[in-house]
């Protein structure tokens, strides 16, 4: 049950992304980078110090409250953020991701805003955040888990973000 709920969650942020960036529909080419909070809802409401930050981040190219979303980037290096209750996705299309390495910095910079402005939000206890790679082939969601950090994250963290994102990107 929890795995075909997965599935539709997962072909839902496909669809809104192939709107959204005009990109064919072919749900196997997109990659999809979830963050997982600690605990609870991931709202602007439960982080509103970490949305706020993100969405300086990427005021360029508007914002995004509640459980929306924004295209962010410009021309081929553009993908697509979704705010969810379980958490961020960032929803790419692999046929622009693996020819650009702005595009890849965009996304590493945009993860390393939640990751930081996270641990204002959280100041008793430090958690940790898992980062995950899902993509949905031949109907099947597969997700893996690319990287568990503690929060505030430290320099060490912030460069293993960046070689895992890399790595997923072909870069």
């Amino acid at each position: 049950m929890l795995l075909a709920r997965m599935e539709v969650q997962m072909e839902r942020s496909i669809n809104r992304a192939v709107k959204l960036l005009g990109t064919p529909q072919e749900y196997d080419k997109y990659l999809s980078i979830k963050l997982y909070p600690p605990h609870g809802c991931c709202c602007s409401h439960c982080w509103p110090e970490t949305w706020r930050a993100v969405n300086s981040f990427i005021s360029p190219y508007g914002h995004v409250c509640h459980e929306g979303d924004a295209v962010i980037g410009d021309g081929d290096d553009k993908f697509v953020l979704e705010s969810h209750e379980s958490g961020p996705e960032i929803i790419v299309y692999l046929a622009l991701a693996t020819a650009s390495t702005a595009l890849a910095k965009s996304i590493i910079d945009l993860i390393t805003t939640f990751v930081k402005s996270l641990s204002k939000e959280y100041r008793k206890q430090p958690p940790r955040i898992k980062i995950s790679k899902r993509q949905l082939i031949k109907g099947n969601v597969e997700e893996e888990t690319i990287i568990e950090i503690d929060i505030p994250v430290s320099k060490e963290s912030q460069k293993q973000i960046e070689e895992r994102i890399k790595k997923l990107m072909n870069l």
